[in-house]
């Protein structure tokens, strides 16, 4: 069989030259030390053996990074058209955008999925998930009683419903040591170009049993080969796995049947899904183990109608020409160590020196007891304890060791990109001033950033690219779509007041919500205020024949169009232009208004003034009469 060669080959590949490698990381993100260590050794039993968290630290530090960044947006995702003058592709990305949003924020536990895909890909270096469409369906009777005209009689008579259980994308985070892939895969797409993948499902005997009674319509799955219990059994026997057991450090193996005769509804039987390309075509079929076929090959599309491999295989660091790249807990394994050594050394030390060790003469009557007690005001009794007894002094080393440990957690530090308070206590020459520190976390901030942008562009894009192929094909639920025509406003804006497959089936791009500075909520507020007061100011004098939606895409970046009002770039020119025109129109009328009141101002003193010559002529008029009246009535008198 291929796929039981396939199967056997890969695992053969992953027990050599990765197992050991996932389980030491996996120990560290457990802050437990590695297998071989030589604290795990009986000749350590009673020495200092504490396993400093550096690792879980800091993948906890990341984590909540990845929190900031994804989750800091109200929508998780933004779909675009690909044709921004087509109106049709403008109502699906709107309408697409909010069905996925919704799906996210509410049937998806994307939260969970998101954050336990970025650990996966740290600790163990990949993350694989399974994408995929969930349909089912709930069979009820009822009997009613029906009069039949011909017989005069009542007659029973069975009705069935059918009832949706289950009507959802879903997302399926798989454990690395579950999924076979070729070894020779490209390290650039290695799921896509793997000539095999195998799945290895854990599931339960009544699923499966359920499985082999129905048909899945949705995804038009064919139907299972009914198994005995016997062939079922043998089934369930899978080989041990300890990179699991590792992951279940202190607890049994969950996925253990025992050999009993009869297989209980929830008994754990192995389910292989496997992909073969066979003649280059992909074929699907399931089988119980690699030993019998559950169902008949088909070819993918017919399984899956987006035609796509339904899993997406993504890490968090790169390493070219390597399927399986090492985790962010691989890449500080030796460090982590060392700073381990130097921690339970150091410890060592304190203890020699607080409790000295005693050298006693064999055969002497002294209590042993008493001085391995070492109890303060205590009395040890000796013979002769100048000779019988002897205390060996012990240097201490603290300082010096001290020190190094500050080194070792600057290096750590420095490799995985963490920024922790050791640095800061360690780079006393940066951390006594405010720029010394803000230079320590951005250089802290970009590893972390480009950390997150690798996870982003390997794993969430491309699970949200199948997330959206698979609500274009099996989206049905009215609710869902009724909900998410209301937000987007499809009727308002395009005049469009049903949703069709035409509608849905769109030429689309998926972007996700990520930007720079996005590890810091403070930066980027500063970052985007920023941004706005440049693009304000260039609205406000902008010439004439610039290309506003241009200009914004430099500044925004590619998420531009979210921040500009109107349907395009030309309506917020216009609306531009506008505000533009308004406020020199209000400019003119102010001058207008200032020239208006200084002419009136300037009649008025023109008036002043005629009325105050007009006074000042009518006065000499008034004086010279009088004169004129007093020569006369003097030349009266002297005649």
């Amino acid at each position: 069989m291929i796929s039981k060669q396939a199967h056997e080959k890969s695992t053969t590949f992953v027990d050599t030259n990765y197992r050991k490698k996932w389980e030491d990381s996996l120990l560290h993100f457990q802050n437990k030390h590695a297998s071989g260590s030589k604290y795990l050794r009986p000749a350590y039993k009673y020495r200092s053996k504490i396993f400093r968290p550096k690792t879980r630290a800091t993948i906890r530090n990341n984590e909540a990074a990845a929190a900031a960044a994804f989750f800091t947006n109200t929508d998780v995702v933004v779909i675009e058209p690909q044709n921004e003058s087509n109106n049709q592709q403008k109502a699906s990305a709107e309408i697409n955008t909010e069905i996925l949003n919704y799906r996210l924020q509410n049937t998806i536990p994307w939260f969970l999925i998101c954050i336990g895909a970025f650990q996966d890909a740290q600790v163990v270096g990949v993350v694989c998930s399974y994408q995929s469409w969930k349909y089912q369906e709930k069979v009820e009777t009822y009997v009613e009683d029906v009069f039949n005209p011909e017989t005069g009689e009542d007659e029973q008579v069975k009705t069935r419903e059918k009832t949706t259980v289950k009507d959802c994308p879903s997302i399926e985070l798989i454990p690395v040591e579950n999924i076979r892939i070729s070894p020779s895969a490209l390290w650039t797409d290695p799921i896509g170009t793997s000539p095999y993948i195998i799945w290895t499902i854990p599931m339960y005997v009544k699923d499966i049993k359920r499985r082999m009674n129905e048909i899945d319509t949705k995804s038009n799955q064919p139907k299972w080969t009914k198994l005995t219990d016997d062939q079922l059994r043998s089934s369930s026997q899978h080989p041990y796995d300890s990179t699991r057991m590792t992951r279940e450090k202190g607890r049994e193996d969950k996925t253990i049947t025992e050999h009993t005769k009869e297989m209980g509804d929830y008994d754990i039987v192995w389910v292989h899904m496997n992909i073969i390309n066979h003649n280059g075509e992909d074929i699907v079929y399931y089988t119980a183990g690699t030993e019998y076929m559950l169902s008949d090959p088909v070819s993918l599309e017919t399984m899956y109608f987006h035609g796509e491999r339904p899993f997406v295989m993504g890490y968090s660091l790169i390493e070219t020409h390597k399927a399986y790249p090492s985790g962010l807990a691989e890449l500080g394994k030796n460090i982590q160590q060392e700073i381990n050594e130097v921690a339970n050394q150091r410890l060592d030390n304190v203890k020699l020196v607080l409790n000295k060790r005693w050298s006693v003469k064999r055969g002497s009557q002294v209590d042993v007891k008493s001085i391995t007690r070492n109890v303060p005001g205590s009395v040890t009794f000796a013979n002769d304890p100048l000779k019988d007894i002897v205390a060996h002094e012990f240097s201490d080393v603290t300082g010096s060791s001290y020190l190094e440990q500050d080194r070792l957690n600057v290096d750590y530090d420095e490799l995985v990109g963490n920024f922790s308070t050791s640095s800061v206590q360690t780079n006393r020459q940066l951390n006594e001033t405010a720029t010394g520190m803000k230079m320590m976390k951005g250089a802290s901030n970009a590893l972390i950033e480009y950390t997150i942008k690798t996870f982003a562009e390997t794993w969430v894009e491309p699970v949200i690219k199948q997330l959206l192929k698979l609500e274009q094909a099996y989206e049905t639920d009215e609710v869902v779509l009724s909900i998410a025509a209301e937000k987007a406003q499809l009727y308002q804006k395009y005049g469009i007041n049903e949703i069709t497959d035409e509608l849905l089936n769109q030429s689309l791009t998926t972007t996700i919500h990520l930007g720079s500075m996005a590890t810091d909520p403070g930066l980027k507020l500063n970052q985007f205020l920023g941004k706005i007061t440049s693009f304000v100011d260039i609205m406000k004098n902008m010439p004439m024949g610039l290309n506003v939606e241009e200009i914004a895409k430099e500044i925004f970046g590619k998420k531009a169009k979210r921040f500009i009002m109107g349907e395009d770039g030309k309506n917020a020119q216009m609306q531009g232009m506008i505000e533009q025109m308004q406020k020199t129109i209000a400019q003119l009328e102010m001058q207008l208004k200032e020239k208006m009141t200084q002419e009136k101002t300037k009649v008025q003193v023109s008036k002043m003034k005629e009325a105050g010559q007009d006074r000042r002529t009518f006065a000499e008029l008034e004086n010279n009469i009088l004169l004129k009246r007093m020569d006369i009535a003097g030349g009266n008198r002297n005649v």
